[in-house]
């Protein structure tokens, strides 16, 4: 390595074949003494982590500088990728780009937040992290009656939301929800890192908005920590056609004339499951005037007892379709047609009012 780059591993007091635990460990112990925004009073003298004729040339430096280099350094190496790069071609390499047979290696930049690093890895910002930490301040331990000694705190519960469609209630599907928490990288448990987590949601039919599906203790991993629970909490997403009424009733806004209103028209409209039913409406249509289409909404929702009690093969109730109707007024008559529509209701009236006569008799 050159002398004029920086060490990452002595500047974390790690060997070179250091594993990653070490190195997150190592971190760890020198992140609580070196935060900054800790209390001055709570704070240890400072040490140098070395000296000219150690492991590395740098020389001893100020805390603001140990605290920006000991994040630099866990970023390098808590990443595989840019410590291999690292190791093989130097800190030159790495922040310069290197062709790789299978491509290139873009410059690494550091991004400058040094807290981001800390909660990464403490999973809290707070600069007393070591007052949870059993690596460098222990807590005590303390007797249960139910659970003994050194029992652990559980995190409070996660709660996230998933925004299910109108076809997914209709049929019902499957969601794979992806969640970033703290796991684990040491046999030790002592050490952790951001890792993906993938969790599956089986999303029965006829599902309704604010129903609840807890995964037990799928939360971050901390050494003094019981995991939190993941809660995914269900809602409707907003649909192009259709809304939903009443939990299991879905109702479609249909736009006609004011001629239609009165005469009768026929339409077609379109399922969720992609059928074409044929609408004919035939009396007068009014402002509150709703068809019904019985038995086309969503499927009433079945528990899993209820299933089994059916052998497995569930057979579904619905809902209903109701039509509402939106009447389109013209916006603009000028002297004829005022003239028309007026000549038009009056015989209109005198047709209503021979007829209701006619009727009497």
């Amino acid at each position: 390595m050159n002398l004029s780059e920086l060490d990452y591993y002595t500047i974390l007091n790690v060997k070179r074949s250091a594993t990653k635990g070490e190195i997150y460990l190592a971190y760890r112990k020198l992140a609580i003494r070196l935060n900054p925004y800790r209390d001055p009073k709570h704070c240890k003298e400072f040490v140098p982590l070395a000296e000219e004729n150690q492991l590395t040339h740098m020389s001893p430096m100020g805390l603001n500088k140990q605290w920006a280099y000991i994040n630099m350094a866990l970023d390098v190496l808590g990443n595989d990728l840019y410590r291999s790069i690292y190791d093989r071609y130097g800190e030159a390499g790495l922040i310069q780009g290197i062709l790789l047979p299978n491509g290139y290696f873009p410059p690494y930049h550091y991004h400058g937040d040094h807290m981001k690093v800390y909660h990464e890895v403490f999973g809290t910002y707070s600069p007393y992290a070591n007052i949870m930490d059993p690596i460098t301040n222990p807590p005590p331990l303390y007797t249960n009656k139910s659970n003994g000694i050194g029992v652990r705190t559980k995190e409070p519960p996660v709660e996230k939301t998933v925004a299910l469609s109108l076809e997914d209630v209709y049929f019902g599907c499957v969601k794979l929800m992806h969640v970033w928490r703290q796991e684990f990288i040491d046999k030790d448990e002592l050490a952790t890192e951001k890792r993906k987590k993938t969790l599956t949601l089986n999303i029965p039919p006829g599902i309704t908005a604010g129903t609840r599906f807890s995964f037990k203790e799928e939360g971050d991993r901390f050494p003094t920590k019981i995991p939190s629970d993941i809660i995914f909490i269900v809602e409707d997403k907003p649909h192009d056609v259709f809304k939903r009424r009443n939990l299991y009733n879905i109702v479609y806004t249909h736009e006609i004339s004011l001629c239609q209103a009165l005469i009768g028209f026929r339409f077609v409209i379109e399922t969720l499951d992609k059928r074409k039913i044929k609408v004919s409406i035939s009396d007068v249509v009014t402002p509150d005037f709703v068809k019904i289409l019985p038995n086309e909404g969503l499927p009433k929702y079945k528990s899993p007892d209820d299933i089994s009690k059916s052998r497995g093969v569930p057979t579904y109730e619905y809902g209903d379709l109701i039509i509402e109707f939106k009447i389109k007024f013209p916006e603009y008559l000028n002297t004829e047609m005022k003239l028309l529509t007026r000549n038009f209701f009056s015989d209109f009236h005198a047709l209503e009012e021979k007829a209701a006569n006619e009727s009497s008799f």
